[in-house]
């Protein structure tokens, strides 16, 4: 009977496991090995039908850096698979499958995740990892916090020195803690920190670890004692050089920047140089700056010559725009931009990262973004091309670099230097064609961010005299909501362009206009103070909830959403982009007033 019993747990057993709608093997992988993810859209639990014509696996945390965010998943009869490579810093990830609106996930607060082992041991950093990836499954559960602790435990269970997992256990503590336990908690921080430090004080790798030390525990000021530290019991490491490289660089007098980077210069060697390319480049700038060809060119090669990280194609770029800018040295300038042109398919086609154990982690690009990478990356370097040969009076070479630069990319980058290029050429024929040419790239860009997702509802705002404001006040309506703050520098910079759209729709009864400062360290007397009241004569509120951000979905001010008729979001602006912004929001109405 028990042999029976048991029989049945093994079958219904493999029935369960066979049930699952999404499966990853190996059961520890390791790295090196190929993980496979395989989605079965007729199991018990599939929330992604099978009428589904693709489906997308989306890394919600992941350290496979050298892997897309996004993964198509192939079908294969009738479950679908996604397959990839661990690499040799690959520790841990999640992910949910999501096909349009349907979206596949083990539960309501998690998502599906790939540790990766060694001897079915978590490698090192992974449950820490495991740690931070509950945010992002959690969201604001009040959950979180205790759970994340738990994952730092596991971590120093198996790894005891593992120094930032014993940060964010010490920073858990000291958020449970009274106040003299809390300060017996920060002193234990404190020392962790400073012994991390002194492990390998003139080693940046070691040093950006102290530095996310202080910024974990919260002690951002200690930052400008550690690098003063550095710099007076370390000058001549690597670290020091950079940090009195960055403290010369403050200084508001340029000759005295080039006389005290000249005298630290006297301490350069053969064997030291790779220390001192960072003030070289200061150098180069400045003597560039000054129109000083001889000794701008002096300068170049000695922080260029011997870089060898991924950057040195922009490295190249940056020494030829810079010649040619300030007029100087224009053959130089040209002989840069060439080599840098020779290496536009080595231009990085996303986020560097670098760790002193692994060295440079590319990020993934698949074949058509490398194709437009080293098409706008050529197309910039031709651009910059053609204004040298212009200022140099090849006026015919000129015009044929430029002509191949437009035909290769219409990047923001390029069409900036031909508006020039025509601009000083006199050519107003194809200014004209560029503007046009610039607001149909802008329009396609528009079109294909539309949204249609429902407006949180607008009840939580009040007027300059406090008074509640119905949302009935907008009801069909194209609403213009801005949320800014008094305190937030490019919300100011914004605030002349949402000007000229505010004039150019004041009148327009189907518009209406919401700036609203959205409360985030502000007062509602702080909006009433607010000196813009003078200059500006669009409408101001001050929003009264302070979750007003998650609802609208931003984190990051300013925030400018343009809403239809229906009371539907269709288009959200997340940041401040420059003047661009003005055709932008233009653009959005008019798209909206048209359809």
């Amino acid at each position: 009977m028990k042999r029976l019993i048991a029989i049945l747990f093994i079958f219904i057993g493999k029935i369960t496991l066979a049930q699952q709608a999404v499966t990853i093997s190996p059961q520890y992988p390791q790295r090196g090995q190929t993980v496979t993810v395989t989605y079965d859209p007729a199991a018990a639990g599939a929330q992604i039908p099978a009428s589904a014509t693709t489906v997308t696996l989306v890394f919600s945390y992941s350290t496979f850096y050298d892997l897309p965010w996004r993964i198509d998943m192939e079908k294969k009869g009738e479950v679908w698979t996604a397959s990839f490579v661990l690499a040799k810093f690959a520790a841990f990830a999640t992910f949910y499958l999501q096909s349009g609106e349907a979206i596949q996930k083990p539960g309501a607060d998690s998502h599906y995740e790939v540790m990766v082992y060694e001897n079915k041991t978590p490698v090192q950093n992974s449950n820490l990892y495991r740690g931070y990836s509950l945010s992002a499954q959690m969201r604001k559960s009040p959950e979180v916090a205790v759970k994340q602790a738990e994952q730092y435990e596991k971590e120093l269970t198996l790894y005891p020195a593992n120094y930032e997992a014993k940060l964010r256990l010490l920073v858990y503590k000291m958020s449970k803690a009274d106040d003299k336990d809390k300060k017996w908690l920060r002193e234990q921080a404190q020392k962790v920190i400073a012994d991390k430090f002194y492990e390998a004080p003139t080693v940046m790798g070691n040093i950006n670890k102290v530095t996310m030390g202080y910024l974990i525990i919260g002690e951002n000021s200690r930052l400008d004692s550690i690098r003063k530290v550095i710099r007076e019991k370390y000058p001549d490491s690597e670290v020091g050089r950079d940090l009195v490289t960055d403290m010369i660089s403050k200084e508001k007098d340029t000759a005295k920047q080039i006389a005290l980077f000249e005298k630290e210069l006297k301490k350069e060697t053969n064997q030291n140089a790779a220390s001192f390319s960072a003030m070289h480049r200061r150098l180069f700038e400045l003597y560039a700056a000054k129109k000083n060809s001889s000794k701008a060119l002096l300068h170049a090669p000695k922080f260029s010559r011997n870089d060898d990280s991924p950057y040195k194609p922009e490295t190249l770029k940056m020494i030829a725009q810079t010649l040619m800018e300030n007029n100087i040295a224009l053959d130089s300038a040209r002989a840069y931009a060439q080599r840098s042109l020779a290496m536009a398919d080595k231009f990085p086609t996303g986020i560097i990262r670098h760790f002193p154990e692994t060295g440079y982690i590319l990020p993934y690009a698949n074949d058509s973004t490398r194709k437009a990478v080293f098409d706008r990356s050529s197309a910039n370097l031709l651009s910059i091309i053609a204004l040298i040969d212009m200022k140099a009076g090849r006026l015919p070479q000129a015009i044929r670099n430029m002509d191949k630069a437009l035909q290769l990319s219409s990047d923001k980058e390029t069409l900036d230097n031909a508006t020039v290029f025509f601009q000083q050429t006199g050519n107003t024929a194809r200014l004209a064609e560029l503007q046009v040419l610039r607001e149909k790239l802008l329009q396609e860009k528009i079109a294909k961010l539309r949204t249609n997702r429902p407006v949180p509802t607008l009840n939580t705002f009040v007027d300059m005299k406090g008074e509640p404001v119905p949302p009935e006040t907008w009801k069909n309506k194209i609403l213009v909501i801005d949320f800014w703050a008094t305190w937030c520098i490019p919300c100011m910079e914004e605030m002349p362009y949402l000007q000229k759209i505010y004039d150019k729709y004041r009148n327009n009864p189907d518009i209406a206009f919401l700036v609203v400062n959205s409360g985030a360290r502000n007062t509602l007397k702080d909006a009433q103070g607010w000196s813009g009241h003078k200059k500006y004569s669009f409408p101001v509120y001050y929003n009264t909830d302070p979750a007003i951000g998650d609802k609208f979905k931003f984190n990051i001010i300013p925030a400018t959403y343009i809403i239809n008729k229906e009371g539907n979001i269709q288009f959200a602006n997340i940041g401040f982009e420059g003047a661009e912004v003005e055709t932008k929001l233009k653009l959005q109405i008019e798209m909206l007033l048209n359809n």
